[in-house]
């Protein structure tokens, strides 16, 4: 099988490195058969501006798959590829936003600070520094004295939001990605002012693209009238590239510091399958009663007081009552274009590393750089056994046919592939060895890990491995395995497709 692969992937370069030589010598021989001498000049001052620009992008400190999308790129066409991967490719964060993100950390994040009972009360060494390494990349704690329900449709994360909002006698934190109008939003709203009449304090935070075409017209009015605090996350702006790079993709309510619900489900009536879109619609969630919700809290201020320029005062959004749960393991982490560390991506490839019986994981897009592909690979070639579960019908069917692109190389080394034969999975859950589990807002492609504000839970030594594992297998056994043997009929052509777009796919 991976002889095969390795054929196609070899017949594949080739063509490419023919392709972006015909191109070149195409384009010189154009310019020097039909225009003057000065657009001859021009053209190898573009190839030499061509050049520089390649330079630029070997030496930043960006993945391999992200230099060698924007290389061929510049190569292939020097005078549009120039132009915008300046506007686009070069992912700089301004220093004035850079250095109020900072300001603001160091009343958060850097706060929180671990407390080393909880460490040392951890005997597993390779669960000690699973999470001594989620900390530094995020400066988030692990803790205990925190109680976890997983919500395995978006129907039960709806009820749980409900009867949390309802019984908040302080305040309301809720941060997501999309907001669209219907049943699920009128009934979440109904609580919200009811609770807001009672003299509960409400903040609500929206991504301004993900909700562009959601979000009813009366929305921000609605909530001033009601006395609810409502903003856009990264408003519009002429800045392109911020505006759609840079998204809030968190989903989460917070409840007096006591109670969260967090995880891949947003605000529509097609999450909890009131309106079907692309079959049943399979979406995740977590609960979390206890002492690690502050950390959510504080991803919330932390987002709240960038984007407003307020002071909010953290210890007063702190829960007071903590559940004793033994040995439950609670650790919510977070990641965004702020943090150089990547720590969405280098848990996840932790976690890959330390897996030594399974893996089981789902998501609605697989769009993996090399560093993560080879986390995986590595897994399965060690014995693993590693299975990976992707919608059954897409959303978005570019993105589709890119997760598709990249079955070829897993599959070829015995991972284990399931599209989710009832409809669309978007969840965003991983689960390994009984031990760890993470849920989360967090997809596997580059657009999550590298450009999206995301975060997610990991949760050890928890009675909700368990359940994840169970609605996995479930998953599974609802789903359609995809064979090596039906990816090697996919026609030639197909295949050179699905292998651009996989060059393409860092650009999405």
């Amino acid at each position: 099988m991976r002889s095969s692969s390795n054929h196609y992937q070899n017949r594949f370069r080739l063509i490419v490195n023919v392709v972006l030589i015909a191109l070149q010598l195409g384009i010189i021989g154009l310019v020097i058969l039909q225009f003057s001498e000065d657009a001859v000049v021009a053209y190898w001052i573009i190839e030499g501006v061509a050049v520089f620009v390649v330079l630029n992008i070997v030496y930043r400190k960006k993945t391999a798959a992200y230099k060698i999308s924007w290389i061929i790129f510049v190569l292939a066409f020097p005078a549009v590829g120039i132009v915008i991967y300046f506007i686009w490719g070069r992912q700089r964060v301004p220093k004035k936003s850079k250095k109020r993100w900072d300001e603001v950390n160091q009343r958060t994040f850097l706060r929180l600070e671990q407390n080393q009972a909880v460490l040392e009360s951890i005997d597993d060494k390779s669960i000690r520094k699973q999470v001594e390494l989620v900390h530094r990349l995020s400066d988030l704690p692990v803790w205990q004295n925190t109680r976890t329900t997983y919500l395995k449709l978006g129907e039960d994360m709806h009820r749980a939001n409900l009867e949390a909002i309802k019984t908040a006698e302080k305040f309301i934190f809720l941060e997501y990605f999309i907001v669209t109008g219907g049943k699920m939003y009128d009934e979440l709203m109904a609580a919200l002012y009811e609770r807001a009449a009672a003299g509960v304090e409400i903040r609500m935070l929206v991504d301004e693209m993900g909700s562009l075409s959601t979000l009813p017209k009366d929305f921000y009015q609605s909530c001033a009238a009601h006395g609810i605090k409502s903003i856009p996350y990264n408003p519009f702006s002429p800045s392109l590239f911020k505006f759609i790079s840079f998204r809030d993709h968190r989903k989460m309510t917070i409840v007096d510091g006591r109670v969260a619900i967090t995880g891949g489900i947003n605000i529509g009536d097609e999450y909890i399958n009131q309106k079907v879109r692309f079959g049943h619609w399979k979406d995740m969630a977590i609960r979390l009663e206890g002492a690690a919700v502050f950390s959510l809290t504080t991803m919330f201020i932390n987002m709240w007081d960038y984007s407003t320029g307020e002071i909010s005062q953290l210890d007063a959004f702190k829960g007071t009552a903590a559940p004793e749960t033994g040995n439950e393991l609670v650790m919510p982490f977070c990641d965004g274009p702020m943090n150089p560390r990547n720590p969405a991506a280098n848990t996840y490839m932790t976690i890959f590393a330390n897996a030594k019986e399974y893996l089981y994981l789902t998501t609605p897009y697989l769009i993996l750089d090399t560093d993560l592909t080879n986390c995986i690979l590595l897994a399965a070639r060690s014995g693993v056994d590693v299975r990976i579960i992707t919608p059954g019908i897409p959303d978005k069917k570019l993105v589709y046919a890119t997760t598709r692109a990249f079955y070829g190389d897993l599959l070829a080394e015995g991972v284990r592939i399931y599209e989710y034969t009832p409809g669309f999975i978007h969840g965003k859950v991983l689960v390994t060895d009984d031990q760890v589990a993470i849920v989360g807002s967090i997809n596997m492609d580059y657009r999550s890990l590298t450009w999206n504000y995301e975060c997610g839970t990991w949760v050890c030594s928890s009675p909700t491995v368990q359940e994840i594992k169970a609605d996995l297998m479930d998953c599974i056994n609802a789903s359609r395995e995809v064979h090596y043997s039906d990816w090697e009929q996919t026609a030639f052509l197909t295949k050179v497709g699905q292998a651009v777009l996989r060059i393409m796919a860092p650009l999405m």
